[in-house]
């Protein structure tokens, strides 16, 4: 029962977490940069030259966004680390069909509410 609400707890915030630190803000955002890359190195009308110094640029903001990524993942795993800490048993538990179909409901029931009360 402990590891039940451990696991509402840890959806929550992982939730709260993605939303918040806006990671499909990044994800679109490194769509874009892959987009205009690939049109940059397939366009024949525009100058190798400029090729070279615009390729550096993309790259660094893809890193960029690659990166927040990465560290709202990491925090997410941190957030179920610190459970898993706190309980032995929540590990297990989290990796059994019972904790996935949990979690799962957790989440959407999760932010169904936050829909409502927030109004987003």
């Amino acid at each position: 029962m402990l590891d039940l609400l451990y696991l509402v707890i840890a959806c929550s915030l992982s939730i709260e977490l993605f939303l918040r630190m806006k990671f499909i803000h990044y994800v679109i955002s490194s769509l874009r940069v892959i987009n205009k890359v690939s049109h940059l190195i397939a366009s024949t009308n525009i100058s190798d030259h400029w090729k070279e110094r615009m390729v550096p640029k993309y790259a660094f903001f893809l890193l960029k966004d690659s990166l927040f990524i990465l560290g709202i993942f990491l925090l997410i795993v941190l957030v179920f680390f610190v459970f898993i800490m706190l309980s032995s048993e929540f590990f297990t538990f989290i990796f059994t069909i019972k904790g996935i179909v949990s979690s799962i409901l957790i989440s959407l029931i999760y932010l169904k509410l936050r829909l409502i009360m927030f109004n987003e």
